[in-house]
């Protein structure tokens, strides 16, 4: 029986019973509107595809996604498409969003062009972090299709200092086995690579890539085991 179940264990999921799954996930997160979203799987990649009522939704149809076990890459179909009932226009928008980067604690200097419900934001900060709560902060808001993060990553830490905090980052992760992903510096941008076995695990030391202050670009080459 035990080398039953090992050689079970050790067989691929096919795609239907993957996409299963995934329309188990999403169904099973309140964030999501699981009934407008249709997936389709080929070769372990999930198609999403659909209409939803905000951004926040959208984004947490893919996280969804990117949880179940097997997936190897993930298409976003999905659009944006608010009720008209709760419409805004983009000066509506635009607003919405100053007021976000006023009275939030964001860093001051950052910058906000509305156009047709896309939000780009423009701005230098100094970790990562700071530059995906920007991003967060403005999708929550009504109206918004999407955010076009063009906020730069700038700070004065050297390659040997950058390298050296995203080591440690993925060494203190218990999810992560730190022996299959190698770190590359070379100034500002970081390379990774070697194998996980998950695409949430992929995700979890790209993020902890992006830690590090003053990393401004991260090529995440690590494969699915």
């Amino acid at each position: 029986m035990t080398s039953t179940f090992a050689s079970m264990a050790a067989r691929d999921i096919d795609d239907e019973d993957l996409r299963s799954n995934v329309e188990d996930e999403l169904e099973w997160d309140p964030a999501v509107p699981a009934t407008s979203i249709a997936v389709s799987v080929t070769d372990h990649t999930v198609t999403l595809a659909g209409t939803v009522h905000t951004l926040a939704q959208r984004l947490a149809a893919t996280q969804a996604a990117r949880r179940v076990k097997d997936v190897h890459a993930i298409v976003d179909n999905v659009v944006v498409a608010p009720p008209r009932s709760i419409g805004k226009s983009d000066e509506e928008i635009g607003l919405a969003v100053e007021h976000v980067l006023e009275t939030s604690t964001l860093p001051p200097g950052l910058k906000a062009v509305v156009r047709d419900g896309v939000v780009t934001l423009t701005g230098v900060v100094e970790h990562q972090y700071q530059r995906t709560a920007a991003e967060n902060r403005i999708s929550d808001l009504r109206g918004v299709s999407w955010v076009r993060n063009d906020i730069e990553v700038k700070a004065h830490a050297s390659e040997k200092v950058i390298r050296s905090r995203i080591v440690s980052a993925i060494h203190r992760n218990a999810d992560l086995d730190s022996r299959g992903i190698h770190v590359m510096a070379a100034g500002h941008e970081i390379w990774l690579s070697g194998q996980t076995r998950s695409l949430t695990a992929r995700a979890q030391a790209e993020a902890a890539a992006w830690s590090a202050p003053g990393v401004e670009t991260v090529h995440n080459n690590i494969t699915i085991g």
